[in-house]
C-alpha cells in the first residue's frame, strides 16, 4: 500500500510576501491531510524549521541569499535522508525558491527524475540576469548549474539535465529567461497553445521527448499562480490568460496514470492576500488538485504493483 509523506516546508526567503510561510499549517487546519488519509496512509513529517537561518550583511544581486541557501540545504538534506521507496513525497510550501532543495534532495534518490514545472513564470533567471533579486524567481537556473559558482551554495552537487525539464503554463518570462530556454532548447508549453491544443496532446509529446523509454520518474512542481487570476487570488505574483481549470486538472490527472509520479511541490500560496473567502476559496482549489491528482497516482501505482505480482 502506498504510503504519502507530506513535508511542510515554510519557505519564504524567495520574495517580499512573508505570510507565505504560513501555508503548511493552513493546509493542516483546513484538513488536507484527514482528506489525504483516505486515499492513502499519510505520514506527516512536520515542518522545517529555518529559525536559525541567519542572514549575512554583503551586498548580493540575491536577496537574502545566505538565508536562501542554508533553508535549500536543510531542505535537500531532509529529503535526502527519507527512505521514499513506495512512497509519494508531498512538499507543501512555501515559495517556489524552495524547489532548489527538493528537487536537489529527490535527484540523490532518482538521478533520472522528469521535472515537470507549472507555473506562470520561468523561475530560471540567474544571479547575473535577475531584474527583482527575488530568489523565488532563480532555483532552476541552480539546479541546471548555470550561475557561476557561489560561496553560498557550494553544496551543491546534483545537477538537472535541461532534457528532463519540461515547462507547463508559462506567460510571463524576461527576455533573459527567453534566451536561457532557448539556448537549452528547454520544452514550453504556454498557457496560449494548452488551451488551445491541449493537455493530453502537449504531455504525451513532452514525456516522449525527456524520456523515450517511459520509465523515469515524475515530480512535478506546482506554482498555484498557474492557475489564471479569475480563478485564484491568495498568491503574490498572479498573472492572466492561464491555461483553463480543466486543463490543470487534467495535467495533474495524466501524469498519475503514467504511474510514474512520484512527487510533488506545492508553492506560492499566501494566507495573508485577499479576504477570507478569497483565502479559502484559493485553498480549497488547490486541495482539490492535490486530491485529484495523488488519488489517481496512488490508484494506478496499486493497480501496477497488483499486476506485477498477479
Amino acid at each position: 500500500m502506498q504510503r504519502i509523506k507530506v513535508l511542510g516546508i515554510p519557505f519564504h526567503f524567495g520574495q517580499e510576501h512573508q505570510d507565505v510561510k504560513d501555508a503548511p499549517t493552513y493546509f493542516r487546519t483546513l484538513g488536507l491531510l484527514e482528506q489525504l488519509d483516505k486515499i492513502a496512509y499519510v505520514s506527516d513529517l512536520g515542518d522545517l524549521d529555518f529559525s536559525l537561518c541567519k542572514n549575512a550583511p554583503v551586498f548580493s544581486s540575491i536577496k537574502n541569499e545566505l538565508k536562501a541557501s542554508i533553508a535549500n540545504e536543510l531542505i535537500s538534506k531532509c529529503i535526502e535522508s527519507e527512505d521514499l521507496r513506495n512512497n509519494f513525497l508531498l512538499n507543501l510550501g512555501g515559495d517556489h525558491g524552495m524547489a532548489l532543495g527538493t528537487i536537489h534532495g529527490l535527484l540523490s534518490h532518482k538521478q533520472d527524475m522528469v521535472v515537470i514545472w507549472a507555473d506562470a513564470h520561468g523561475d530560471i533567471n540567474t544571479p547575473a540576469t535577475t531584474l527583482s533579486g527575488n530568489f523565488h524567481g532563480m532555483p532552476l537556473s541552480f539546479l541546471l548549474s548555470l550561475p557561476k559558482k557561489r560561496r553560498a551554495f557550494n553544496w551543491l552537487k546534483n545537477t538537472l539535465s535541461a532534457q528532463k525539464l519540461i515547462y507547463f503554463g508559462p506567460r510571463d518570462l524576461d527576455a533573459s529567461e527567453k534566451e536561457i530556454i532557448e539556448e537549452l532548447s528547454i520544452q514550453y508549453y504556454s498557457s496560449e497553445e494548452i488551451n488551445r491544443i491541449g493537455t493530453k496532446k502537449l504531455l504525451d509529446r513532452a514525456l516522449k521527448i525527456a524520456d523515450p523509454q517511459g520509465r523515469c520518474p515524475l515530480h512535478l512542481s506546482f506554482d498555484v499562480d498557474v492557475f489564471d487570476t479569475k480563478d485564484i487570488h491568495s498568491t503574490g505574483t498572479k498573472v492572466d490568460h492561464g491555461p483553463r481549470l480543466e486543463e490543470i486538472f487534467k495535467l495533474g490527472k495524466l501524469l498519475g496514470e503514467t504511474g510514474r509520479l512520484q512527487s510533488m511541490d506545492v508553492v506560492e500560496l499566501n494566507p495573508g492576500i485577499g479576504t477570507q473567502e478569497q483565502v479559502l476559496n484559493t485553498f480549497f482549489l488547490t486541495m482539490e488538485f492535490i486530491e485529484a491528482t495523488l488519488k489517481k497516482s496512488i490508484q494506478q501505482k496499486d493497480f501496477f504493483a497488483m499486476s506485477t505480482s498477479a
